[in-house]
Parts: C-alpha cells; structure tokens; sequence
C-alpha cells in the first residue's frame, strides 16, 4: 500500500491521510450546499474548481474559500486563473498542454503545483510539479484504461503520482491503493 510522508511545499500543512484524495469539480461547478456536504463527508485533501466555460473571480472567490474554512487546500484550474485569487489558493493544476515552466512561475509564488498527465513523455515534462494526475487509470467517459499497472512505469519518473480517471467505486479504490500511487483524484466518486 502506498503512503506519503512529506509535507506540502514549503512545510505549509502535514496531509491529513496516508493515501491522498483529490476532488476535481464537474462543469458547470457543483453549488456551496453540495461542496460543504462533500468537503464534510470526505475531507478530500484537495479540492480544484474547474469550469471549463469560464468565469469570474467573483464567483469562484466563495469556492475557495468554502473549501479553506473546511480544511481541504482549494486548487483552481489554470484555466479560471485569475491574479486577484492568488492569495485564496493553495495551488494550481496545470493541463497537459501547459508550459511546463509555468510550474516555476507558481512555485515563486509558494503553490503547489498539480499537473495533468496522460502519457510518460509528459510525466517527464512535468517532472519538477510536486504532483502530478495520471489518466485515465480505469475505463471513463468512452476513454480506455490504462490500469494501475502502468503507475509502476509512472512512479519511476515521478513520485508523487495521484491516480485519476474512472475511479467510482470503492472496489476501484482499494485497487489503486495496492499501486505506487501516492492518492487518488474524481469528479464521480465525490458526488456519489
């Protein structure tokens, strides 16, 4: 079973489990009465606000700050990046397509920096995030599994790989917790 031990950059907060968990909002994102009933009956350990069709820091301001007041890191999508939510932040998650030095450009602000991955050529590009996604592990949305076997070949690069992709049940859980993966991040297992 994989643990993690360290702490978050610049010794910033201790992880709250052994095995970390990582909410990622659907589009268009959930409202606060449903993010507190999630933040309270999971205590993930991240939580990044994704809209994918945009919006304002007006709107995403009280996201994050829910997620803060109920001890979870709030991570927004570098998508819905905005200046003015720096300081509500914990971190940011960059896509696959990013430019990979934007990774130093967050970390000079004292952020975590999470980042899709989907092949190994880009775990190696992202190899200075201090974490990264790796997807899709289990079947989802019409995409086809890789498996937790592959988070072998993955953890070699990278070591503080979170699993993603597919993960809805317990079953499939338990199953990537027998791998080298350090957590695991969902939309569907968090709003079931």
């Amino acid at each position: 079973m994989s643990t993690f031990t360290g702490q978050l950059p610049d010794k910033k907060r201790l992880f709250k489990s052994p095995f970390l968990s990582y909410f990622i909002t659907p589009t268009p994102p959930i409202p606060l009465e449903k993010l507190t009933q999630i933040l309270v009956c999971y205590s993930p350990n991240f939580v990044c606000y994704r809209n994918l069709n945009g919006t304002t820091p007006s709107q995403i301001r009280p996201f994050l700050e829910k997620v803060k007041e109920l001890n979870s890191s709030p991570i927004l999508h570098y998508r819905n990046w905005v200046p003015a939510l720096l300081p509500f932040i914990d971190g940011i998650h960059l896509p696959s397509i990013a430019d990979p030095q934007l990774v130093d450009r967050f970390h000079f602000y004292n952020k975590i920096v999470i980042a899709s991955t989907h092949t190994l050529e880009e775990v190696k590009k992202f190899k200075n995030a201090d974490f990264i996604t790796f997807s899709p592990i289990f079947d989802s949305k019409g995409r086809k599994g890789v498996g937790v076997e592959v988070l072998e070949e993955v953890a070699q690069l990278h070591p503080r790989v979170i699993g993603l992709g597919g993960i809805t049940s317990l079953e499939k859980l338990q199953l990537l917790q027998q791998s080298p993966a350090i957590g695991f991040a969902s939309i569907r297992y968090f709003l079931r």
